[in-house]
């Protein structure tokens, strides 16, 4: 099985196009929402209790990571699966660390002011964004973020389209650097 990591700045839709992979046949896991995979990190690495209304001091000095044992077993886990491509959908600080174990990596990009609408949205399901400095923490560093992103993804794909169509030219986009990979 080829495993595919789909990744972004928050806001991008990585959740959401999970949900439309999945329901449109496709084996697709939300990175965010997976239990015991996720977690806010110190500089030394140790856990550290999300705050409710986190400040810009503090979401400067912690990391958003994944731990790479819980990333293995999710990969695991899927490989007993009839499907033949793993999408995982998610954003870490320390995804870079981990990108061997992705066929292809594909980075989600928007400009500020969909970022902004996608924040506002009442139904989305990640607070990130709306608590305490997080919303100016993310909007601040967009287009940072987006720039060290371009850096280490295989294809990026404008994810200011409707879902549908950024699921396509994600399909799309995967395809090719999964055939790239077999050369």
């Amino acid at each position: 099985m080829k495993t595919v990591l789909v990744t972004g700045v928050s806001a991008t839709g990585k959740s959401a196009l999970a949900r439309w992979l999945a329901e449109h046949g496709h084996h697709a896991v939300s990175l965010d929402g997976h239990p015991g995979l996720c977690d806010w990190v110190d500089d030394q690495g140790h856990s550290v209790p999300w705050p409710t209304q986190p400040d810009l001091r503090w979401l400067s000095q912690h990391r958003w990571v994944w731990r790479p044992e819980v990333l293995d077993a999710v990969i695991t886990a899927a490989a007993g699966s009839d499907a033949r491509v793993l999408f995982l959908c998610g954003r870490a600080d320390n995804a870079p660390e981990l990108a061997e174990r992705f066929h292809a990596i594909i980075g989600l990009f928007i400009d500020s002011s969909t970022m902004t609408a996608r924040l506002d949205e009442p139904s989305r399901g990640n607070p990130f964004g709306r608590m305490g400095d997080s919303r100016r923490f993310v909007i601040d560093n967009l287009d940072g973020d987006q720039r060290l992103l371009a850096d280490w993804v295989d294809a990026i794909v404008d994810a200011g389209r409707p879902l549908a169509q950024v699921a396509e030219d994600v399909l799309s986009a995967a395809a090719l650097e999964l055939l790239r990979a077999k050369m």
